[in-house]
């Protein structure tokens, strides 16, 4: 067999083609630790500012920049990217909702805050309320969505509570698989009445700006002043 005879010009070539290989993925390398570090930047101003209220618009305005050069350069979130990355239990960790509630109902706790994703848009929304002598109820809200381009629809269905609140380590599928399965053993319907003066069957659409394996950002409009408030949410698996 004759041996391949390899000349000064081909081994120049040959050489040129490694370097940009070599190039190519340095710079997928240096892109992906980029988004990265951008998220981690979102994640620790979000959970530095989950409870505080007086720095809200501070806050949004660091927010907007941070993914705004997170997003630069990048395609909008499709429906395949929802299907695959949405389904699942999630922990907000930051919003500039304004809080809906009629005057005299039980404060928010911000920091538990939850929601469940299924893979057919099926949705329960979680939340802790604090009452004054420092017991705590959960508030859920079964919604149902759907998506179109990188815009997720929800409607809120039914209303339900029970007398306690989020206990650590409490699997948010479970929870939710007790409301959406019909058969009720942990929570009761609780009557809040049709929107405007209730949420019973109110609209939203959250505009998703990124959403990956492990965070999901979006702004919405208020349903009832239609100032667009956003929306910073974390993979989890359990209420901590």
């Amino acid at each position: 067999m004759t041996k391949p005879h390899f000349t000064k010009m081909d081994f120049i070539i040959y050489s040129f083609i490694i370097m940009a290989v070599l190039g190519a993925g340095l710079e997928k390398t240096k892109a992906e630790d980029s988004v990265q570090i951008k998220k981690q930047e979102i994640l620790d101003l979000a959970k530095a500012n989950t409870t505080n209220t007086e720095n809200l618009k501070e806050v949004r305005e660091q927010l907007d920049e941070l993914v705004q050069e997170l997003t630069e350069n990048k395609s909008a979130v499709t429906e395949e990217q929802w299907s695959l990355y949405s389904p699942g239990s999630w922990r907000q960790v930051w919003s500039d909702e304004a809080d809906n509630s009629p005057a005299g109902s039980p404060a928010r706790n911000l920091d538990k805050i939850f929601q469940f994703v299924t893979e057919q848009g099926r949705a329960v929304n979680f939340g802790e309320r604090l009452l004054p002598d420092d017991q705590a109820i959960t508030f859920a809200l079964e919604a149902v969505g759907q998506v179109s381009g990188n815009v997720q629809t929800t409607t809120i269905l039914k209303a339900f509570s029970r007398p306690r609140g989020l206990q650590k380590g409490e699997l948010l599928s479970e929870m939710s698989a007790d409301i959406l399965s019909g058969d009720l053993q942990d929570f009761q319907v609780i009557e809040l009445g049709e929107f405007p003066k209730g949420p019973i069957n109110a609209q939203s659409g959250l505009t998703i700006l990124y959403l990956d394996e492990d965070l999901k950002v979006g702004t919405a409009p208020n349903v009832y002043t239609g100032v667009i408030e956003m929306f910073v949410l974390e993979r989890v698996d359990s209420v901590h």
